[in-house]
């Protein structure tokens, strides 16, 4: 793929540059191809079943030109953040970053405000 390549996200049928997902770690390298995603949502539930998927970006590739979408046809669950959770992130926050960045976000958000200035 060129540098800068897109690719449909069967999942939501958002078009992503494949550089910017990768960059963001939401690229899966797959026999046929590289896929990306925009959310890590996205990437896992590709992941569970790419066969039921891969048609559909063969099929936008095919495509005299390839339709972009507008908008985002979905927002991330939010995040939900329980003992456990915590509990993680004081043990191994790189950890829990890699897995969770958007807990990890709120988490840092959380000690932040709790240090007095």
């Amino acid at each position: 793929m060129s540098a800068h390549a897109k690719i449909l996200d069967p999942i939501c049928d958002m078009v992503v540059d494949v550089a910017e997902a990768r960059e963001a770690g939401l690229t899966l390298e797959m026999p046929d191809r590289e896929y990306a995603f925009c959310s890590g949502s996205c990437l896992a539930k590709f992941a569970k079943s790419p066969q039921l998927y891969r048609s559909k970006v063969d099929a936008w590739l095919r495509a005299p030109e390839q339709p972009q979408a507008a908008t985002h046809a979905h927002e991330d669950p939010p995040a939900v953040i329980d003992e456990g959770m915590r509990r993680w992130y004081k043990s191994c926050r790189c950890c829990l970053s890699e897995a969770y960045p958007q807990v990890v976000k709120i988490l840092d958000t959380e000690g932040s405000e709790a240090i007095p200035h």
